[in-house]
């Protein structure tokens, strides 16, 4: 799936998604693939896929992201905060 970060919580290490069909999913640092945490900032593009539950997961719980990567028209963020827009062009 497609999508871009909607938030990041730099101090407990996760953040949300939101797809490109507008659904939001949770991750975790220990979700990424050759991508490092201090890349993610909102608006960074990713790609990933979608895991339905986990051993320890409560009932009500949504699905997670995993397998997270940079899109390949990602602008890595800098320590989680996203570039200036005129700094990307």
């Amino acid at each position: 799936m497609h999508g871009v970060i909607s938030s990041v919580v730099p101090n407990r290490g996760f953040g949300f998604i939101t797809s490109d069909d507008g659904d939001e999913f949770f991750f975790h640092r220990s979700a990424l693939k050759a991508t490092d945490f201090e890349d993610l900032a909102a608006g960074v593009a990713v790609e990933f896929e979608v895991q339905n539950s986990e051993p320890g997961d409560e009932r009500a719980e949504r699905p997670r992201a995993v397998n997270i990567r940079l899109a390949d028209d990602a602008i890595p963020a800098v320590d989680n905060e996203p570039l200036p827009r005129e700094k990307i062009g």
